[in-house]
């Protein structure tokens, strides 16, 4: 097949795949192919927003089929490309498979920012519900149509947070760690903005964290994440643990924020008032 450029860009809604993916299109001198916007020509088509067109979709299986099959094709072409699409990590299997992380209510900004006939919202808070209907909708239909879960992030070949980082960092990220991947060299898989990670664990340690109800908590090293945060850092390089037996107190948040000068958005579900 040679030596041909292909990345696949999954992820988040709202995260900034059309974005990041015009600009990755541009610095590898690939096609861009975007199912979110095949998606949306359809659901125009239908009278329909996106929402609406994957709610039909659950019971109209020949929807993900029109939009798939042409993702199924890309594995065998020969020519570089970007593939904006949350399947395509699935159908194009030798593709260097990214997922785009977005903190829901950046998300919906972003998208109520872009204006998108098909998505229309009266507000960020409608957005995010939106938005995670939406989201529910995808991980059911997909699960039940092909055995996935979009939403397991062990099986992409790189995660990135792009909450708090602009596009062009995020795409420069991108290319690098794609330039690893090609040279079989190997790279810290995942990179997190400071601010969506919880104090949680153990001082000590290499920096980690884990996932729980879709937040991220410090696992270990939260020494060396308080120094990297002192440097400057946008994105921290971790490794991912297993979930641990910590509890997020409202005191270590905000002894966290004295600490590193982070203001969080919002105290993950469920945190301990002790």
């Amino acid at each position: 097949m040679g030596n041909f450029v292909k990345i696949s860009l999954a992820g988040d809604l709202g995260s900034g795949k059309t974005t990041v993916g015009t600009l990755l299109a541009e610095r590898f001198s690939a096609e861009k192919y975007s199912t979110g916007t095949i998606q949306r020509q359809i659901a125009l088509g239908m009278g329909m927003t996106t929402l609406e067109l994957n709610r039909y979709a659950e019971t109209h299986p020949e929807i993900d089929r029109r939009i798939d099959d042409g993702l199924r094709a890309l594995e065998r072409e020969e020519r570089d490309l970007v593939i904006d699409s949350r399947l395509a990590w699935h159908f194009v299997p030798s593709s260097f498979k990214v997922y785009m992380l977005a903190d829901p209510f950046v998300a919906a900004a972003r998208i109520l920012a872009a204006e998108r006939e098909s998505e229309r919202f009266a507000s960020v808070e409608e957005a995010v519900r939106a938005i995670r209907a939406r989201r529910e909708s995808e991980i059911v239909r997909y699960r039940e149509l092909y055995g996935v879960n979009i939403r397991d992030l062990s099986q992409y070949d790189y995660v990135v947070d792009t909450s708090f980082v602009p596009p062009e960092t995020v795409a420069e990220h991108i290319a690098a760690h794609y330039a690893l991947f090609a040279a079989g060299e190997r790279f810290a898989r995942y990179e997190l903005c400071p601010a969506r990670l919880y104090p949680c664990g153990r001082e000590e340690g290499e920096p980690a964290f884990f996932e729980r109800d879709g937040c991220f908590f410090i696992a270990s090293g939260a020494a060396a994440i308080a120094e990297r945060i002192a440097s400057g850092a946008r994105l921290l390089a971790l490794e991912r643990a297993q979930e641990c037996a910590g509890v997020c107190t409202a005191a270590a948040l905000k002894a966290w924020e004295r600490r590193t000068g982070i203001r969080f958005a919002a105290p993950p579900a469920g945190v301990s008032e002790q």
